[in-house]
């Protein structure tokens, strides 16, 4: 999957990461997809409408492969993704890259989150995590605050559920709290169905206002770090992917116009707004 082949599934598959990684040194863009490679293969099991045994018997696979990464000498399992993570050496390990595989167990549960806290960790444990290792990847984690570490992982993450509520609906883990779901009167059952959608409109509120929140922190940091732009410079996104959310929770959201993207990645490279 390195070289063409993950170039090609990443450009379709997540392209705003994708484009960011170019900006990167060749060496840094190498690792940071093979970085997402790894996410990508995550997600789509984790999303996957197959049975929770299935999802569950890959994700252990995952992380008995990145664990064997970490054995002296090393074991490289034959998959693209293994095989590009060998690469990065000591620069990202084994235990790094469990939040993101312990995360993803969860999904397949289908257990409803709790409140939104419990999205927030979720988040913090995909999202979160890629952007602290992508900045560590491009030797950039110290030109960035904390702060703004999180509220970019916050500000990916929250939206990219909200963009994912349908298909997330019908596995049960809809960004939405289930204590929200209780105060109006609704249930997962609902759901799972489609149904009721003022109600969930409702309920998945405090969630699109945490997602705004952070995009603000986001747009209002001042520039971004030049050397930063390849790791999290496509969180800057988030805020019009938002503000392009419909009304309906069921509804599909809109993508961006991928000529648009790309002129505001490259406008972005170029001056770090």
């Amino acid at each position: 999957m390195m070289g063409s082949e993950i170039d090609s599934l990443l450009r379709n598959a997540d392209p705003d990461r994708y484009l960011c990684a170019m900006f990167a040194q060749p060496d840094q863009r190498a690792a940071l997809l093979a970085l997402y490679g790894l996410e990508h293969e995550l997600a789509r099991v984790a999303l996957s409408p197959s049975e929770s045994l299935i999802g569950e018997i890959k994700l252990i696979w995952w992380r008995d492969a990145v664990t064997d990464l970490g054995a002296s000498p090393p074991k490289v399992r034959r998959h693209e993704v293994t095989e590009g993570l060998a690469r990065l050496g000591d620069r990202i390990g084994p235990s790094d890259l469990m939040p993101l595989i312990d995360a993803r167990f969860d999904d397949i549960s289908a257990r409803p989150f709790a409140d939104l806290d419990d999205v927030l960790a979720h988040v913090d444990a995909t999202a979160g995590v890629l952007v602290r290792l992508s900045l560590r990847l491009v030797g950039a984690s110290d030109s960035v605050s904390p702060g703004l570490m999180r509220a970019a992982g916050r500000a990916w993450g929250l939206t990219g559920l909200l963009r994912a509520f349908p298909q997330r609906a019908r596995i049960g883990r809809a960004p939405v709290g289930a204590d929200e779901l209780a105060r109006q009167d609704a249930t997962p059952a609902m759901l799972a169905q489609g149904l009721g959608s003022e109600k969930i409109a409702a309920a998945r509120q405090p969630v699109i206002e945490a997602a705004r929140a952070a995009c603000e922190t986001v747009m209002s940091s001042g520039p971004l770090p030049a050397e930063a732009v390849p790791a999290i410079g496509y969180c800057r996104l988030a805020a019009t992917y938002l503000d392009r959310l419909p009304a309906g929770p069921y509804q599909i959201a809109p993508d961006l116009n991928p000529l648009g993207r790309r002129l505001r990645l490259t406008w972005l490279a170029l001056t770090g707004r």
